[in-house]
């Protein structure tokens, strides 16, 4: 009988320690279940902000599209119009055209002297001979050269600001009613 209590508690011991691993096997189980379940929503989580960026880039890119689309239409006929209208541009196109027609005056002078050299002793004697005509012409064509639009850059500085303010402020007039240049 000894042997049958002993096998007894060696089988209800062993019973005990299945128990107690089933259990621990319960535990581990349902960790590796939340750490799954947890893994899971980070992931849908992911997604979820992988949709949300992409939904936002896709705006960016069809933002940019009409933008591309509005400047290659609208816009560089806007900033032809902003450069066209500009005091420096005008300032320095109606000085080039003054001097150009003082250095062809002078030289009509020039051959009029050579015609009436009797009369005239140097071409600087007759009335509206200007010496200094084709310097003045040379700086003028000095400063079309280095001409600066400061307009433009009025239109580089709208660079980050979004399609809807560069169309609004394209159609403010360049110059106003008192020739004076609008704010870009």
């Amino acid at each position: 009988m000894k042997e049958m209590q002993t096998s007894y508690d060696q089988l209800l011991a062993d019973y005990h320690r299945l128990i107690s691993a089933k259990s621990e096997l319960e535990r581990a189980r349902d960790r590796a279940v939340e750490s799954h379940n947890a893994v899971i929503d980070e992931a849908k989580g992911m997604l979820n902000r992988c949709d949300g960026e992409m939904i936002e880039l896709y705006t960016q890119v069809s933002e940019l599209m009409l933008t591309k689309q509005w400047f290659l239409t609208e816009g560089v006929a806007w900033v032809v119009k902003l450069a066209q209208q500009s005091p420096e541009l005008e300032k320095v196109v109606a000085d080039l055209v003054n001097n150009v027609n003082a250095v062809g005056a002078n030289e009509g002078i020039k051959q009029g002297f050579k015609a009436a050299h009797d009369s005239v002793r140097s071409a600087e004697e007759v009335p509206g001979y200007d010496a200094g005509a084709q310097d003045a012409l040379d700086a003028a064509v000095k400063a079309f050269d280095e001409l600066q639009i400061s307009v433009l850059e009025k239109v580089a500085d709208l660079i980050d600001k979004p399609l809807s303010v560069i169309q609004q402020r394209s159609k403010i007039p360049v110059v106003g009613e008192d020739d004076d240049v609008t704010q870009i």
